[in-house]
């Protein structure tokens, strides 16, 4: 099974004047503002034998289910709560949210 493997260039994430946007939630958080949560993004996923997983070295390339245009679910404590698309930010990786479920 030949398959080509191609580096993807991400578009630079644009910026959002803070003062024209509205918060995801409009409710008094002073309660709960400090608790500590996990947020994910989650690229994909991959199936593989036990065999295939021991035998992954260095440079392997593990193929995902995931189409590259399909979106990113941003996942809170393990849940999914909205879907992206990867951007770069500087010389980091970033979501920027396209659905919040």
């Amino acid at each position: 099974m030949n398959s080509t493997v191609e580096r993807i260039e991400l578009d630079e994430a644009q910026s959002v004047d803070s003062n024209k946007v509205t918060p995801l939630i409009k409710r008094d958080m002073s309660l709960v503002k400090h608790v500590m949560v996990e947020l994910a993004i989650e690229v994909g996923t991959a199936e593989m034998s036990v065999d295939a997983l021991f035998a992954l070295k260095s440079g392997d390339v593990v193929k995902m289910l995931q189409q590259i245009n399909e979106p990113l679910t941003l996942r809170l404590n393990g849940k999914a709560v909205a879907l992206g698309s990867l951007v770069a930010v500087d010389d980091n990786f970033g979501i920027q949210l396209t659905d919040i479920l």
